[in-house]
C-alpha cells in the first residue's frame, strides 16, 4: 500500500483556550483526496506517560484509583503528563517516584501514539519499567487518591478480563508491553 499524503493544514484558529489542560482548534483542511473540509475540529490535551512497571520479583505497580473522566474506580498504572522541557521518560521516571514511591533501573520505550487518531487529544508515550525498587513514600500531589498494590502477572490479567481498567491507555500500556516483551 502506497503511504497517504498527510493533509494541508490551509488555516487554523482557536476556539477555546484553557492551557496547558486544553484547547480547541478548527482547521479549514485539504484531505489527500483533494477534498476542502472548512471545520475540521481539533483538540489539543498535554502529552502524556504512562508504564507497566515490575518489581525485581516481577510483581507489578498497579495504582488502584477513582478517575473523575471515567466516573469510576479501578485498576491504573503509574502515569502523568510530560512537562515542558521534559523528556517522555524523564516525565515517567519523576512520575513513578511521585505516585508510588518506586524508582526504576531500566527503562523500555513501547512507542508512542495519539490518544485520537482523528481529533489528536494528546500522545501517549508507553513505557515498560523493570528493576523497580521503592526508595520513599509516595506524594503524588494528585487529586485522586490512591491504593497501590504489587500484584503478580496473573492478577493483572484477571482484573483486566473483568473489566476493571478505568481508562484505555491502561489497558493500552499492558497490551504493548505483552505483544513487545512478555512471548506468549
Amino acid at each position: 500500500m502506497a503511504p497517504r499524503i498527510p493533509w494541508r493544514i490551509l488555516s487554523e484558529e482557536s476556539a477555546f483556550e484553557a492551557a496547558p489542560y486544553l484547547s480547541i482548534y478548527r482547521q479549514r483542511v485539504v484531505t489527500d483526496s483533494g477534498l476542502e473540509v472548512p471545520d475540521y475540529w481539533q483538540v489539543k490535551l498535554p502529552d502524556f506517560a504512562i508504564a507497566v512497571a515490575l518489581t525485581d520479583d516481577k510483581k507489578v505497580i498497579t495504582l488502584w484509583q477513582y478517575k473523575h473522566g471515567a466516573r469510576r474506580s479501578g485498576l491504573s498504572f503509574p502515569a502523568g503528563h510530560i512537562e515542558l522541557g521534559e523528556t517522555p521518560e524523564a516525565a515517567m521516571r519523576r512520575e513513578l517516584v511521585e505516585e508510588t514511591g518506586y524508582e526504576t533501573g531500566e527503562v523500555k520505550a513501547l512507542g508512542n501514539f495519539a490518544v485520537s487518531a482523528n481529533q489528536g487529544c494528546g500522545t501517549a508515550y508507553l513505557f515498560l519499567l523493570t528493576q523497580c525498587r521503592k526508595i520513599c513514600e509516595p506524594a503524588s500531589g494528585d487529586l485522586e487518591s490512591m491504593e497501590l498494590k504489587l500484584a503478580t502477572i496473573s492478577e493483572v490479567e484477571c482484573a483486566l478480563r473483568k473489566g476493571e481498567a478505568v481508562a484505555l491507555p491502561h489497558l493500552a500500556v499492558w497490551s504493548a508491553a505483552k505483544l513487545m516483551f512478555w512471548k506468549a
